[in-house]
């Protein structure tokens, strides 16, 4: 009985080394899904561009909010009217400047409000259009704001030579121009009703043909 008991052990032992074998030839067999293609090198570029812009985004507003002490769209807006501090700047115009919809400048401009620092107010030309400006607290705090904003500016660009930085602003604003020109469901294939709509009429008004580039 031991003999037939070590005979039969022996066989299923053998039996179980043979399978081992099988079963890896078996999951070789299966097929495997494909490696997605590289991507061309101009698109992993650009990946790595557009990845960067965000980065320095929130780093900009993070460390700007903690050292110039206003966000960088409170700045912007506050700078855009120090160029016309006696008549303001026309509310639609401040919007296309600023490149930002009318719904979150309007919400910028009541934080704004409570802080004292802006005012609205009508157009004497046109009852219709609204113009909005600086206060003289408004005008106190900007003196403030930009003085740390350009230490704020050299700490963050020390050592990139003066003509880097010249590119840089002309590599911007060409990439601004690429962005603004994309059709309306070029990329996504499908316009959403608030593309398709026309714009509104422009409506003329006083304000500055230019603005500082400030926060």
């Amino acid at each position: 009985m031991t003999d037939e008991s070590d005979a039969e052990g022996g066989t299923a032992r053998r039996a179980r080394r043979a399978a081992v074998p099988e079963a890896a030839r078996a999951r070789a067999a299966r097929p495997r899904p494909a490696a997605p293609p590289p991507r061309p090198a101009d698109d992993e570029l650009n990946n790595r561009l557009f990845f960067r812009l965000f980065q320095v985004m929130n780093l900009y507003e993070r460390v700007g909010q903690r050292e110039v002490g206003c966000s960088g769209v409170q700045g912007a807006v506050l700078g855009a009217l120090s160029v016309e501090p006696e008549t303001g700047v026309a509310f639609s115009e401040l919007a296309a400047h600023l490149a930002v919809s009318r719904q979150n400048l309007d919400g910028v401009l009541k934080r704004l409000e409570k802080l004292g620092w802006i005012e609205r107010v009508g157009n004497p030309d046109n009852r219709r259009i609204k113009m909005v400006r600086l206060t003289p607290p408004g005008r106190a705090a900007w003196d403030g704001i930009i003085e740390r904003s350009m230490r704020f500016y050299r700490a963050g660009t020390r050592g990139i030579p003066r003509a880097d930085r010249a590119a840089f602003v002309d590599t911007l604003i060409r990439i601004g121009r690429g962005l603004k020109a994309i059709p309306p469901g070029a990329i996504s294939g499908a316009a959403s009703a608030a593309d398709d709509a026309p714009p509104p009429p422009r409506r003329a008004g006083r304000g500055p043909t230019s603005r500082k580039e400030t926060r």
